[in-house]
């Protein structure tokens, strides 16, 4: 496989000609990142005091505050091993936290004038619930995010969708001939859980008490395709089954022998970065916008507590990336992101 070097050139040296969409391979490292830190909030009553009120009695000292985790639970070491981290390195060896990787991200982009204020990003993630966070992050990092968002992460919105997206980017005027242009950053990410006790697919979820899974749709063609069935069309599940379609395009599977969910998720993958290319390139036109473009996969580490109540900051979420570049007046870049190596998972095993 072609490395990201071969294939773009540095931030700080353009290609010599424009290169076409779609040229990137598929890498075979992929990058993920961190939890997020949780927020603390007082809430202030104010008390009018009555002119006959007797006067209070000395209030009791208030109980120290206490860090204990609830009753049952056993904290765990930030960054400390475990059975997830180490399948993670196994299968995704250059994830980083999920946060990190997307402020290393924004930071790349700067480089080449992608600005909060300057642009609108695309941002297609699975529907479930748990992949809400990166679009959290990823809209306080580039401002409110349009939602290109399919089963599975497969990008259905089409050339409409792409177009309705772009007319609500901010214009700026060129720097070389003074027209208006707009920027674009589009964001694709399947996803995949890792138990904490290294199992794919396994994921504890908000107020269940046993292990759900992640991601189902992708489970469900992992299991359709490992059971012999056809890549039929159903109009009454038409994200699936088109989803379905694709990924049995991307994978050759051997008599006896089954996929894996990493797999799937993996051909997953190169079936949304060939979707989101052929429509980058019937929807945009280099001479008038720039746009960048981020793919990976999204992992959850399988940090949620089962029974308690859902809390941001008991996940862990990495991403680990595969498409990174940058298109500037017709010109491609690669993004060279780098994170503190603290924030990769080779790190924490």
């Amino acid at each position: 496989m072609a490395s990201a070097d071969s294939q773009f050139a540095s931030v700080s040296q353009s290609t010599a000609a424009p290169a076409a969409p779609g040229a990137n391979a598929l890498l075979p490292a992929i990058v993920g990142a961190g939890a997020l830190g949780a927020a603390t909030y007082v809430a202030v009553k104010k008390l009018t005091a009555s002119p006959a009120a007797a006067p209070a009695a000395p209030a009791a000292a208030a109980p120290a505050a206490s860090n204990a985790p609830p009753s049952g639970i056993v904290p765990r070491a930030k960054h400390a091993a475990s059975s997830a981290l180490a399948t993670m390195a196994a299968t995704f060896p250059a994830a980083m936290q999920e946060e990190a990787f997307l402020k290393a991200v924004a930071v790349e982009l700067a480089k080449l004038g992608f600005r909060k204020d300057n642009g609108i990003a695309l941002v297609n993630t699975c529907r479930d619930e748990v992949c809400r966070p990166v679009v959290s992050i990823i809209d306080r990092e580039f401002g409110l995010s349009f939602n290109i968002s399919g089963l599975g992460g497969l990008v259905n919105c089409g050339k409409v969708g792409f177009k309705a997206a772009m007319s609500h980017s901010p214009e700026f005027p060129c720097d070389v001939d003074g027209n208006l242009k707009e920027r674009y950053i589009f964001f694709a990410f399947p996803h995949v859980s890792i138990g904490e006790s290294g199992e794919v697919g396994s994921l504890l979820r908000r107020g269940r008490g046993k292990p759900s899974s992640a991601c189902g749709a992708l489970i469900a063609i992992n299991n359709d395709i490992n059971g012999g069935a056809a890549p039929s069309m159903d109009s009454d599940d038409p994200e699936y089954t088109l989803l379905r379609k694709k990924i049995m395009t991307k994978v050759s599977k051997s008599p006896g022998a089954d996929l894996s969910l990493v797999q799937v998720t993996k051909a997953a993958l190169a079936a949304i970065n060939e979707d989101l290319e052929k429509l980058i390139s019937l929807t945009v036109d280099p001479a008038t916008a720039d746009y960048a473009v981020i793919t990976g996969v999204q992992i959850h580490s399988g940090d949620q507590i089962p029974g308690q109540p859902f809390r941001i900051e008991r996940t862990c979420d990495y991403i680990a990336p595969d498409q990174m570049y940058a298109v500037v007046r017709g010109q491609k870049y690669a993004l060279q992101v780098q994170t503190p190596k603290s924030q990769g998972v080779a790190a924490m095993v």
